[in-house]
């Protein structure tokens, strides 16, 4: 819902992975004051963290400690080796293992029942 919207950050960082995007947009928002249920914390999502420059990963920590108390973090990336281990021990890290086709097409199947959708086999 609403509160979701508000709490919630999720950038791509291949795409703004330098130390501007963490001091300007992260840091910002870990700072503005949003009212969440008791219990929960603002979220910061970083797909493809690993892209991000040093600089970058040596802000994100200090913003990490500064605002642990109100925000959450989750880091996703193809090589968490790339992380600086600084963020990496502030993490709990847990790896995906490749989803064979034919336990996708499974799923997919699943949803396209559940939403009642029609989908021929070339579509799937």
């Amino acid at each position: 819902g609403d509160t979701v919207k508000t709490s919630t950050l999720e950038l791509n960082a291949s795409d703004d992975r330098g130390i501007e995007v963490v001091r300007e947009k992260i840091k910002q928002f870990a700072h503005q004051k949003v009212v969440v249920p008791q219990g929960m914390h603002k979220l910061i999502i970083l797909d493809e963290a690993d892209s991000m420059t040093e600089s970058a990963q040596q802000a994100l920590r200090m913003i990490m400690t500064d605002y642990s108390n109100t925000t959450r973090f989750a880091l996703a990336c193809n090589d968490s080796s790339k992380l600086i281990e600084p963020i990496q021990s502030r993490c709990a890290i847990v790896r995906f293992t490749k989803l064979t086709d034919e336990e996708m097409l499974k799923r997919l199947k699943t949803v396209i029942d559940s939403e009642k959708y029609e989908a021929t086999a070339d579509g799937l």
